[in-house]
């Protein structure tokens, strides 16, 4: 796979999407990542957030979908240091 590499500008719009995927803030997604990684996202959420979050996983063609759209591969991409 080619590297990916982002700017801080799409870093953020990445997060505005994410955030607005989940039902939370940018800047919640960003403190609760710095604080504790991917751990701290599923933290950050608020029970309503986790369900949504848990429905679209749980769900194998919404999370095939989900994974399927290109923003959401380079969050993952930058998120897992693959790039």
């Amino acid at each position: 796979m080619a590297e990916l590499s982002m700017t801080p500008e799409q870093m953020e719009r990445l997060l505005v999407y994410a955030s607005g995927r989940l039902g939370t803030t940018p800047e919640k997604l960003k403190a609760a990542f710095r604080q504790n990684g991917l751990a701290g996202l599923s933290a950050a959420l608020t029970p309503e957030e986790a369900g949504r979050a848990e429905a679209v996983l749980g769900d194998r063609e919404k999370a095939a979908a989900l994974l399927q759209d290109p923003a959401v591969q380079r969050l993952l991409i930058q998120l897992l240091g693959n790039g």
